[in-house]
């Protein structure tokens, strides 16, 4: 067997690019140093988190969504279920203090859940109480 394209490395850009490469016809290998499933790349475990509103810029998206019609195209493919949409709250403090290295973050997932037609609510801290009241608040929080 002659094969066109070896993948070294099979996390989570390994194993997307030697399913595309393969989906198009390519002969290709993927390997990996260690045998699936193991806990010792920065994606492994039972679940993932993707979120569609990005906090981190909205030049991701695209992408993000993009990621979600391939799991379901696999879905369709394999007939395994792979992937559960559910909600996330994202919250921010009115304090400024950062989230994720920018202070930014709340007010960027919000701009990139309506520019890309999103899903969401903006929740005042009266209303994230009411609904997740696991959390202490200080009274200034949005989410």
């Amino acid at each position: 067997m002659s094969t066109e394209v070896i993948v070294v490395g099979l996390g989570a850009m390994g194993s997307a690019a030697t399913y595309q490469l393969a989906k198009r016809g390519a002969k290709v290998i993927g390997i990996d140093r260690y045998s699936p499933p193991h806990t010792l790349g920065s994606t492994h475990g039972d679940t993932r988190v993707t979120r569609l509103a990005i906090g981190e810029g909205e030049h991701f998206v695209p992408f993000a969504m993009r990621s979600h019609e391939i799991w379901r195209e696999l879905e369709s493919e394999t007939g395994v279920s792979v992937m559960t949409n559910t909600g996330g709250l994202i919250m921010s403090s009115a304090s400024g203090q950062s989230l994720h290295g920018s202070s930014q973050f709340l007010e960027t997932t919000i701009a990139a859940a309506e520019k890309f037609g999103i899903k969401h609510r903006v929740l005042d801290a009266n209303e994230i109480a009411a609904e997740f009241p696991q959390f202490v608040l200080d009274g200034s929080e949005r989410g």
